[in-house]
């Protein structure tokens, strides 16, 4: 990994300084719910955008207005024009910006303390550039590749991201439906609004589950069995979330659950009844794979809850138990040390993913593409090793996988897409990537995503 990371070394660019959640849509919802009740004949469903079945309704007098008519457009003509104004990850990110209340945007976009890690992730990609090569025959380009032994249209999957709920009813059923779509790997979040077995139920074999530690380890226990009776073959352990990230932005937003929001943030969101609209008839926020006493997490008990199950003891040991238990895939989510993956790689773990959780958990750390080499060379073949952080073109998932990682995987940039329009928005995001990827491959001279190596860089570096 000598020039490339040599490059990374090099150029570390002055930084400008520049699950809690919501609801505080609050604003007047009793009066609000009652207008919905006036309103009901006018509703519709859709089965392509349907919210999270176990998740209970807001107003069960309600039926769904959470169609292809709650996506930005109103007409089909619209939706051609979105289509061809969406060109790439930042105009699904300005949408989103324009459709969300600020606060709800925020949390999506925001990462931890002074966010120098959010935004390292971004710059440290912008510093490798690619050789372009002439005169190469780069017909059938072909972006297929396998991931545990799992076949991909591309190296792209998408990363577990909690409550989307909040950003879009459908949620984790409109991003699993996409990504089975795209022909790939959808990582169910541990804090889903939607349970486990309504995301397998839309894309069955493209589903992964993520698992948490928990304190109570029958909670965690009963995750695990749920995931192997919905056919899950896969799960992802969090290894980065031991302790509570400082989020400023959802602090200064009263972002606690149930949140308690500053008067500004009522007066905003009453700017974005598009939002209101569907947050007062779309699900309720909870945890959707969780329960107290047989029902639904209430939001007052979301954050009680959290405090209670979280686990600052999750170590190795108990890895190496569930290792000796399950039989199908592990993989490591949380990686950013070489010391890490190679114990990692030592307790039996079948995939490495590298990832600082968007920024979101622990400031001051590197970028993920500038630990990636250190990891590959510590898993030595021995493991699949994925990253996430950052990738917001197609030519990033290049350069992940020049610097020898299996695949790229995106968070934010499917929460945009989610909020922008639902599973057709996601849908859009996924084409986006792969034809820039397809792009970013001719460009480079490679007809297969094997042939992806450290040659792809050049030795010029950014200033």
């Amino acid at each position: 990994m000598t020039e490339a990371v040599q490059i990374l070394n090099a150029r570390r660019t002055p930084i400008d300084k520049t699950g809690s959640l919501l609801a505080a849509a609050d604003i007047k919802r009793e009066s609000l719910t009652r207008r919905v009740d006036q309103s009901k004949s006018l509703s519709v469903e859709s089965p392509a955008d349907q919210r999270c079945p176990g998740s209970p309704n807001r107003h069960q007098g309600s039926m769904e207005l959470l169609t292809s008519a709650e996506l930005a457009p109103s007409n089909n003509q619209e939706r051609r024009d979105m289509n061809k104004r969406i060109v790439n990850i930042e105009d699904f990110r300005r949408h989103a910006k324009k459709r969300l209340p600020k606060m709800v945007f925020d949390f999506l976009e925001g990462g931890a303390l002074d966010e120098l890690t959010l935004r390292t992730n971004q710059t440290q990609f912008e510093a490798l550039l690619l050789r372009q090569r002439a005169l190469v025959d780069v017909a059938g380009i072909d972006t297929t590749t396998t991931v545990l032994g799992q076949k991909l249209s591309s190296p792209l999957m998408v990363s577990p991201m909690g409550l989307l709920t909040t950003f879009h009813p459908s949620a984790d059923l409109a991003v699993a439906r996409a990504t089975a779509q795209a022909g790939s790997i959808f990582i169910h979040s541990a804090w889903s609004g939607c349970s486990l077995e309504d995301v397998v139920r839309e894309a069955p074999h493209n589903t992964w589950a993520q698992i948490s530690f928990w304190s109570d380890h029958g909670e965690t226990r009963e995750h695990i069995a749920r995931a192997k009776d919905a056919g899950v073959n896969t799960l992802v352990i969090t290894g980065d979330v031991a302790v509570s990230s400082k989020r400023e932005r959802d602090l200064h937003h009263g972002l606690s659950l149930p949140p308690r929001p500053p008067m500004r943030d009522y007066f905003q969101t009453a700017t974005r009844p598009g939002w209101i609209w569907r947050w007062l008839t779309g699900p309720r926020i909870s945890y959707g794979n969780y329960k107290i006493n047989g029902r639904p997490i209430k939001m007052g008990d979301m954050e009680p809850w959290m405090d209670h199950h979280k686990n600052e003891s999750a170590d190795w040991k108990m890895f190496a138990e569930l290792r000796s238990e399950w039989s199908g895939n592990l993989v490591v989510k949380g990686i950013m040390a070489p010391q890490d993956a190679t114990q990692a790689v030592a307790e039996g773990a079948d995939g490495i993913f590298v990832s600082n959780h968007g920024g979101r958990q622990f400031d001051s750390q590197p970028a993920t593409i500038e630990v990636l080499p250190s990891i590959v060379d510590a898993t030595a073949g021995r493991a699949e090793v994925y990253l996430d952080g950052g990738v917001r073109r197609g030519s990033d998932i290049a350069k992940a996988l020049g610097l020898g990682a299996r695949a790229a995987l995106v968070g934010r940039p499917m929460a945009y897409a989610l909020a922008s329009g639902g599973q057709a928005a996601v849908e859009q995001a996924f084409r986006i990537l792969h034809d820039e990827l397809k792009t970013t491959m001719g460009f480079l001279g490679k007809t297969s995503i094997h042939d992806l190596d450290e040659s792809v860089f050049s030795d010029v570096v950014r200033r």
